[in-house]
């Protein structure tokens, strides 16, 4: 099959054209070349969170891979047929879990049968969704796929020194591989709809609040889930179930995420990371501001949610209704059509985003 070449400086020529492309190069056995990776971006080139990536689709696909190297700005990656296993990835240091989930989660339910991966590296760190995030807000739209999911956060991992522990095992309804986009539309298509054109009424809305253990003394975690709460209950007349623990961690760190689930079953997320300096109660309203920002806007998706999900409408097929036209949003879809075509259709004036298949 003829290569798939990338521009990776187009649109925002972040890391996410990077993720997407070898998540459609995986599941559909498409080798891809991608140039100019992050080539606007300093340092450019790869990180060590992307060649975790890289490792882990390597290892899955069997694939033959030239430039997965720190700095590399350029990559070429040959998939073969997705196969089981158990797998073992160190991102290093503090390099995000979350975004390395969002090519390795939707594709660990194309492989068949039994799927199990342990990552080390950061679960709650700037720029990227927390962990918590991916668990229960990305992972429930997925979960039509499998008889069985298991995602475990077993250590937490805060910048800069990261060390967090997160396991995913997926049992697939998938028995055995398919080959080629009619047979996967067919099987997602059977299992999996993602029609979310409107909101529904507001069921719940649920969060957590995590801090370190050294700064149980000042209440960090009560604070910021007091914060978020109060927000919430301010704006949208709410009362938030938010639950907060201490962790222990190999530095100082704190996170609040939070999400609304509505009576369409639609789920929006949102979450934000203490720091130095930063008030606890600040963290809270922080994330509360996100996540009412994106509610009011009528989405039905959540800004992350969004980029994350192009690639699986590009498979079942769908409408999500989305906060805003993000740079990385259209940059996504734009990566997405090399493999599938030109099969999205947007409504800018009403926030959609359609893909006919």
């Amino acid at each position: 099959m003829s290569r798939i070449v990338i521009d990776g400086s187009i649109g925002e020529g972040g890391g996410q054209i990077l993720r997407t492309a070898l998540f459609m190069s995986a599941l559909l056995t498409i080798p891809v070349e991608i140039k100019n990776i992050r080539i606007k971006r300093k340092p450019k080139g790869l990180k060590k969170q992307h060649l975790g990536v890289i490792k882990a689709l390597k290892y899955i696909t069997n694939a033959k891979v030239e430039g997965d190297y720190e700095g590399s700005t350029s990559l070429v990656f040959e998939p073969k047929t997705l196969k089981s296993g158990a797998y073992r990835i160190n991102l290093e240091t503090a390099g995000s879990i979350s975004l390395f989930f969002q090519t390795v989660l939707p594709l660990s339910f194309f492989v068949p049968k039994r799927f199990l991966i342990a990552v080390k590296g950061g679960t709650d760190v700037e720029n990227a969704p927390t962990v918590d995030w991916v668990q229960n807000v990305f992972l429930p739209i997925l979960e039509p796929l499998a008889n069985r999911v298991s995602f475990r956060v077993i250590r937490r991992g805060f910048y800069p020194e990261g060390g967090g522990f997160v396991s995913l095992q997926v049992e697939s309804k998938l028995q055995y591989p398919l080959y080629g986009l009619d047979e996967i539309r067919t099987f997602a298509r059977s299992h999996l709809k993602i029609e979310k054109n409107s909101q529904g009424r507001i069921e719940k809305i649920r969060g957590i609040s995590v801090a370190h253990k050294h700064l149980q003394e000042r209440k960090v975690a009560e604070r910021q889930r007091l914060g978020a709460i109060e927000f919430i209950k301010e704006k949208l007349g709410r009362k938030a179930s938010i639950s907060n623990f201490y962790v222990d961690a190999d530095c100082l760190g704190t996170s609040v995420t939070l999400w609304i689930k509505d009576d369409k079953g639609n789920i929006l997320g949102s979450d934000s990371k203490g720091k130095k300096g930063k008030l606890a109660e600040i963290v809270g309203k922080e994330a509360a501001e996100k996540l009412i920002e994106d509610w009011e806007s009528g989405a039905t998706v959540d800004r992350h949610l969004a980029d994350h999900l192009i690639p699986i409408l590009a498979i079942v097929g769908g409408t999500i209704k989305v906060p805003k036209f993000t740079s990385h949003l259209l940059t996504n879809i734009e990566v997405v059509k090399h493999f599938v075509g030109d099969i999205f259709e947007i409504d800018q004036s009403e926030g959609l985003v359609s893909a006919k298949v």
